[in-house]
């Protein structure tokens, strides 16, 4: 299966890496299959939401607002296929030279009505040894819409990567951005399998959206020059079928995970939708079986897909 279209392969990875580095961000509409997008929603979709079940799945965060998969290495070949993939590796060199390591990942969605600060992404989580809380290393991020997108798009101030690095804060105000950069505003709209490349040092968002419906479906992974530093990150190594010197540093190979891993969540981060409604009603159905006669509780079982050993 082929993840990225024959257009897209053919730009030259150091014209990419010129934008980023003038302008911070980079662009591309079509980069992606029709095939891989089909495939990671299927990884998603087969991960899901589970409470107390001993696998990957995925989690809740902002009281529901966000949903996310964060170990998508361990859950889909097909993302192990892509952010290791050499059109992505060959950029990073171009970037970064030869030595850089793969910080975060994850596949998100943003729901409607969410209300995002503008922040940059080079942050540190916890004060390190000099007392800085951003990392002075490179970092780039790789975004790809896995759904169309025509509102709630994501948004970058041009150029704030050269200035960002200058403040101590990482967050900014709605209204600090409209004073000073209302022009260098720039949103992304596009279609699924559009690529977005771009500066962790850019002060961006994602736009508020106003609709109550809306569901931003995106895949992200954060790559730094830095070895040293990253979130825990989980591989089925079963998706690996070669291994030079060049995935080993990429992946961390015996290098310590010493970032948290992002979001950090728990039950009360959940939403009380229909999807955790679900869960939790077939959970307590399950305990009121265990007190019905067995001709009787076999049947519910069956009829709302209970197993027998639950």
């Amino acid at each position: 299966m082929k993840i990225f279209t024959e257009n897209f392969l053919k730009i030259k990875s150091s014209e990419i890496a010129d934008q980023v580095k003038k302008v911070g961000y980079f662009k591309y509409e079509n980069a992606l299959t029709d095939d891989f997008i089909s495939n990671i929603e299927s990884d998603v979709k087969s991960a899901g939401v589970s409470l107390n079940n001993n696998s990957v799945s995925g989690v809740y965060f902002t009281h529901g607002n966000q949903f996310f998969l964060i170990h998508m290495l361990a859950s889909s070949k097909n993302f192990y296929n892509y952010c290791t993939n050499s059109k992505i590796l060959n950029f990073c060199k171009d970037i970064f030279g030869n030595q850089f390591r793969l910080k975060a990942l994850r596949y998100y969605e943003n729901f409607g009505q969410q209300q995002m600060m503008w922040h940059t992404d080079n942050r540190l989580y916890e004060k390190n040894n000099k007392g800085e809380t951003h990392t002075t290393s490179p970092g780039i991020i790789f975004l790809a819409y896995i759904s169309d997108v025509d509102d709630g798009e994501f948004q970058y101030i041009k150029g704030s990567h050269i200035w960002s690095g200058k403040n101590t804060h990482h967050d900014y105000s709605k209204d600090f951005i409209n004073k000073n950069y209302e022009n260098d505003i720039v949103g992304f709209k596009g279609k699924k399998g559009t690529i977005l490349i771009y500066n962790s040092w850019g002060v961006h968002r994602a736009k508020p959206s106003k609709e109550k419906d809306f569901v931003r479906k995106t895949l992200f992974f954060q790559v730094e020059k830095d070895i040293e530093h990253s979130e825990p990150i989980l591989l089925n190594t079963e998706f690996i079928s070669e291994v030079d010197e060049t995935i080993k540093m990429y992946l961390g190979f015996g290098k310590k995970a010493t970032n948290k891993t992002y979001p950090a969540t728990d039950i009360f981060t959940m939403p009380f939708n229909k999807k955790v409604l679900k869960i939790i009603l077939r959970w307590i159905l399950s305990r009121i079986v265990l007190r019905v006669p067995g001709f009787l509780r076999k049947k519910i079982r069956k009829y709302f897909s209970i197993p027998t050993n639950k």
